[in-house]
């Protein structure tokens, strides 16, 4: 629901950094070579002792292609080379690929500077609301302690090869994560820079009073899948009284009674939008939806009822 940009050049760096004292360079080099065996012949690309790193690093949407290019053409080869070949519903991991699925703890309650990883990824997304709702704050409570579980977009436990991807590594509250983990649709990820995130969801409602008044929310393709499959319509329906209390609000201060105030205050000489600020708080962006909980849902609200 919320779109996350990429982290700085010094977060991935750092975040590299960690990933290299727990890994080491034999292991790196092991998995390199395994991997190749499906991962897309252009995956690995320039310098070949960086291989591992732009496999730790890889953006969101290469992520994305190399776990549909795995699906379709190489699946086998996949689980020949991650799991032991048995008759149960989920095969032991192989050593080389348990290493990485294992480490991600370690991983992510490393320390730097007294602070946890785990806390230091929810820090450089800039986030305090879950990116999934947009409803549950998942700031830190201690620099050891993250309000926030990391999500494997892809599973850990299915895409072994991802388990310390740092963009397979979605800051999510732990409703949305457990929900979500029980699911085998498609989801779409914050980092997904395919999506139209400000017009392919929206919110809107239906009713007038507290007993019939419903939030709606649209959503289109595989963004539907997140709505659904992770409950967020029925979370969001005991919201209807911050829906009304908005809507009294604006039939209350209706553009008539705004001139009003402009007249009463005209020595202190208020716009409009310092009117509407002081009444309905400050216009929500799309960079203060990472802190403000429903803030896409109020900000959506706001242009139906034409305050912004």
């Amino acid at each position: 629901m919320i779109q996350l940009e990429s982290y700085s050049i010094d977060f991935q760096n750092e975040y590299w950094k960690a990933v290299c004292k727990i890994i080491d360079n034999p292991s790196q080099k092991k998995i390199v070579d395994s991997c190749k065996k499906f991962l897309p012949t252009d995956f690995f690309t320039g310098n070949k002792d960086e291989f591992f790193k732009s496999l730790i690093l890889a953006p969101f949407e290469k992520l994305k292609e190399a776990e549909a290019y795995i699906t379709k053409n190489t699946i086998s080869t996949m689980k020949t080379e991650c799991f032991y070949k048995t008759s149960k519903k989920n095969p032991p991991i192989r050593k080389v690929y348990k290493t990485i699925h294992d480490d991600y703890t370690l991983l992510a309650n490393s320390v730097k500077k007294g602070t946890a990883m785990r806390v230091r990824i929810v820090k450089n997304a800039e986030l305090t609301v879950c990116p999934y709702c947009n409803r549950d704050y998942i700031n830190c409570r201690a620099e050891k302690v993250s309000g926030a579980q990391l999500d494997h977009f892809f599973s850990k436990s299915e895409f072994p090869l991802f388990a310390v991807c740092l963009y397979n590594l979605v800051p999510v509250c732990g409703n949305c994560n457990r929900v979500k983990s029980a699911k085998s649709v498609v989801f779409v990820s914050p980092f997904d820079n395919s999506i139209d995130w400000e017009k392919d969801i929206s919110f809107s409602y239906s009713g007038s009073n507290l007993k019939d008044i419903k939030i709606i929310i649209k959503s289109k393709g595989d963004l539907e899948n997140n709505i659904n499959g992770m409950r967020i319509n029925e979370a969001y329906q005991i919201h209807g009284i911050e829906v009304l209390e908005l809507i009294e609000k604006q039939q209350t201060y209706n553009i008539t009674q705004r001139k009003e105030f402009k007249k009463v205050l005209a020595k202190v000489k208020l716009t409009d939008l310092e009117i509407k600020n002081s009444i309905f708080g400050p216009e929500i962006t799309k960079e203060c939806m990472r802190t403000k909980p429903l803030g896409k849902m109020m900000s959506d609200l706001h242009k139906e009822l034409k305050i912004y």
